[in-house]
């Protein structure tokens, strides 16, 4: 088996131990190192399993044969693209990132730039840096409550107002933490909204029961098209006492947007039982 061919084996095996065994330290991995590749990889992995496939899809590019595609995120779209250069043994020559931006998921492989070797960044930068990397660790593998999400807002005003221009667009593209932050700045924003809301659809939630299911959808159309963005609710509803629920890999336990994601799933789902 070449390297190239090991490689491959390995990737849709998802397993970082032999990929870090076969894989040298003297070649360009998509301008970076092989430490800050393999911990890319990594991640996408952890997303595979959470998705609970026992295998990363991978394949070679039908148009070009230097691309490997992996991880299908959708029937024929395919979310990572490398393109590797080879010796005619399999030599692995460097590793190349075509794969197109797809915000911050966790199933897109993501090199920030200055995570490429050779950025050099500014005392300046670093503390603006290590400011958004605390605010994400505050907002990373806890439960999201009510609190934490009016409280981090008011905490990290300043923060924000550092990585905008005065149009209120991010000043700095494809760099590690900040525009992370500028996501979940603008994820809580949207919460926040939904907080302010949730009186509303605490009420549609309750009329539920009480009204015929044509008369409550007439009733609170304007509400959910107008008020609350339409969309289909991803949450899992683990608690009604303690307002528990689960959105993707997100825990949340609040009341408010407990009724407000209630409402989204009810209002969505008894309107396609009409339709």
């Amino acid at each position: 088996m070449t390297q190239l061919q090991a490689f491959v084996y390995f990737l849709r095996r998802m397993d970082i131990v032999m990929l870090n065994d076969i894989l040298t330290d003297d070649i360009s991995y998509c301008g970076t190192t092989k430490s800050i590749f393999l911990e890319k990889l990594k991640d996408i992995f952890v997303w595979n399993v959470f998705l609970e496939n026992e295998t990363l899809p991978v394949k070679w590019s039908e148009s070009n044969t230097n691309c490997l595609q992996f991880f299908c995120w959708k029937p024929d779209e395919w979310v990572n693209t490398l393109l590797v250069t080879s010796m005619k043994d399999g030599k692995i020559i460097s590793f190349m990132n075509k794969t197109r931006h797809f915000g911050f998921h966790n199933s897109s492989l993501r090199i920030y730039e200055d995570e490429e070797i050779g950025f050099v960044k500014s005392t300046e930068f670093i503390m603006l840096q290590n400011q958004c990397k605390n605010a994400i660790d505050e907002m990373t593998d806890v439960v999201i409550t009510t609190d934490l999400i009016l409280n981090w807002l008011k905490e990290y005003k300043l923060v924000y107002n550092k990585i905008i221009d005065e149009d209120d667009e991010i000043k700095y593209k494809n760099f590690e933490y900040i525009e992370e932050f500028y996501k979940i700045w603008d994820t809580n924003l949207v919460l926040e909204d939904y907080i302010l809301k949730y009186k509303e659809a605490e009420i549609a939630v309750k009329d539920f029961e009480q009204l015929d299911l044509v008369e409550w959808l007439d009733k609170y159309n304007y509400l959910y098209y107008c008020v609350i963005c339409p969309r289909s609710s991803g949450a899992l509803f683990l608690c009604d006492k303690t307002f528990r629920f689960k959105d993707g890999m997100r825990k949340y336990e609040s009341k408010e947007l407990y009724f407000i994601e209630k409402f989204i799933a009810i209002y969505y789902e008894s309107n396609q039982v009409i339709i």
